[in-house]
């Protein structure tokens, strides 16, 4: 069976880290907190710090909020054309700390699949040259920027560790997963390939996944 993706795989063309700043531009957007007020105007995110920043226009007060304050957001990238959404979720880093943390939604659904950027820095391919690297050497800034996970059951898993701990509980689901690998030759430890079987088992368990995403962005 021949599988597409859908519009959730943009994420991986959008929004690269060659940024110097670890906030994003101001861009529209909207705010829900966790008291269900909804906020609607301009939002910068902080992603070193997991705080987002609101005003109702340019020439507003200034809000700071954390994720104890919010429940959800989103913003619209005019220059990719994309809707870039971020759940609050409780996060446990270690065995003995859970701590609520902002993650962006890749593919939403029964089983979600999310991401969370990393503190590494990334040079952009113009600057190739300083390091000697080829372009078709070049890592996605979507690899390297980026760490990826599974929200299943309740729980948060590195999408590193998808073999071990994630497609074991796949196939709990009695979804014939290992026929659709085998049948679309897919990879479980590369990116979009998880993507497509989050996608997958979501449509097998009546759960459809759900982008804000365009669908005019493929990745690379």
């Amino acid at each position: 069976m021949k599988f597409f993706l859908s519009t959730s795989l943009v994420l991986l063309c959008t929004l690269g880290c060659a940024f110097a700043s670890t906030q994003t531009p101001w861009s529209s957007g909207i705010i829900i907190t966790h008291d269900h007020q909804l906020l609607k105007g301009e939002i910068r995110y902080d992603y070193a710090h997991d705080l987002v920043m609101f005003r109702e226009t340019e020439e507003a007060a200034l809000q700071t909020l954390t994720t104890h304050q919010v429940s959800s957001f989103r913003y619209y990238d005019p220059e990719e054309n994309v809707m870039h959404y971020f759940k609050t979720y409780a996060y446990q880093p270690t065995a003995y700390v859970t701590i609520p943390s902002f993650f962006e939604i890749v593919v939403e659904g029964e089983v979600a699949y999310l991401r969370k950027h990393n503190p590494y820095p990334y040079y952009a391919p113009t600057e190739s040259r300083r390091f000697a690297v080829k372009e078709r050497d070049q890592v996605s800034p979507h690899i390297l920027c980026y760490d990826y996970y599974v929200y299943l059951n309740n729980e948060i898993i590195r999408a590193s560790r998808f073999n071990k701990e994630v497609l074991p509980l796949l196939e709990d689901q009695n979804i014939a997963i290992r026929h659709h690998i085998k049948e679309n030759k897919l990879r479980t430890y590369d990116i979009r390939d998880q993507i497509q079987l989050i996608q997958y088992t979501n449509e097998q368990l009546g759960s459809h996944p759900h982008t804000n995403l365009s669908a005019s962005i493929r990745p690379s």
